[in-house]
């Protein structure tokens, strides 16, 4: 049986899950337990991309010259952006060491890089990212926050302060702001990244924002009907449907996950038209487990998506579960 099966069943306390299909609600677990997103909220950035898009305050094609981007590029904070940068460039979109706007998205999305999403985030503005938590009713979700100056502060405050989710968000977003700038951050050094062991890793996590599984739940039902019409949408998530995994199914994927976590949001429909949003949130994790879950991701989603009895099977483990 597959691990992430076993693991919400032994596990319940630390998993959350919400899967419908066609508007039903198939199978919860702990859905309105709000939990740390990882790299989840990136989706709220990609609907503020969106939004400024349809509103023509920024152009999918516009060129972003690599050293903009590297403004934002901490190698240890963000690793994928080596593997991303070679896959554009083996793919030729890069001319003249820039980019199209597009590609940076699709970079945060598919390959989850942090410096793209900065990057972002700087183009846009955190305020207008953060206007989609209010534009979707996104009530129970924490602020949006930059991910190179929140481990930079967690890093300089320490396990001694007693920051929230909502107050790192403040500091990082202010301490962002001077990053913008090239202004000095008081009391950041990058030489504190010597520091970013374990331990400060799961405590950056536990501080990155929260929300619910049945939140995201209902917020990919609005990206799935956004998905239908806007070219834009289709252009930075059509990865997903040349995934081989996921051959025959149109929709988008965002993973997230930290050394403590691993979550997935995805939305997909069948060549039947059926219509699916799945999004779990799993905490708690050894590394060795959270390494053991991305690897078998794809065969937990399949199985919800396209097997009638596994989903029964697991719906009567999890009642049995929750009831004890």
């Amino acid at each position: 049986m597959n691990p992430i099966y076993e693991h919400i069943i032994q596990y319940p306390e630390y998993c959350s899950l919400s899967f419908v299909k066609n508007n039903q609600s198939l199978i919860n677990v702990n859905k309105a337990q709000k939990r740390p997103l990882a790299s989840i909220y990136k989706l709220i950035v990609m609907l503020a991309y969106l939004d400024q898009c349809e509103k023509g305050t920024i152009h999918p094609a516009t060129q972003v010259h690599f050293k903009q981007l590297k403004r934002y590029w901490i190698p240890w904070i963000d690793p994928a952006f080596i593997k991303w940068y070679t896959a554009v460039n083996d793919q030729g979109k890069i001319k003249k060491n820039s980019v199209a706007l597009s590609e940076v998205v699709k970079g945060m999305l598919q390959y989850s890089c942090n410096t793209n999403t900065d990057y972002l985030l700087s183009v846009i503005g955190i305020d207008r990212v953060q206007e989609q938590l209010e534009t979707y009713v996104l009530k129970d979700h924490d602020p949006i926050i930059p991910i190179s100056t929140s481990v930079l502060v967690v890093l300089r405050d320490g396990i001694d302060i007693e920051h929230t989710p909502s107050s790192l968000a403040q500091i990082a977003n202010e301490s962002f702001q001077y990053l913008i700038e090239g202004k000095k951050i008081e009391g950041i050094d990058l030489n504190l990244l010597n520091d970013f062991d374990y331990k400060m890793q799961c405590r950056w996590s536990d501080l990155l924002p929260h929300s619910t599984a049945v939140t995201y739940g209902k917020l990919l039902k609005n990206i799935q009907q956004i998905h239908k019409r806007n070219p834009a949408l289709q252009d930075v998530m059509g990865w997903f449907e040349t995934t081989k995994s996921y051959k025959g199914l149109r929709g988008g994927m965002k993973l997230g996950y930290t050394p403590k976590v691993f979550n997935v949001a995805l939305y997909c429909a069948d060549s039947d038209g059926n219509e699916y949003q799945l999004v779990y949130f799993l905490d708690n994790l050894s590394e060795s487990q959270r390494h053991t879950f991305e690897y078998v991701a794809n065969d937990f989603n399949q199985k919800l998506i396209k097997d009638r009895i596994f989903v029964e099977d697991f719906k009567r483990k999890i009642q049995h579960v929750v009831a004890h």
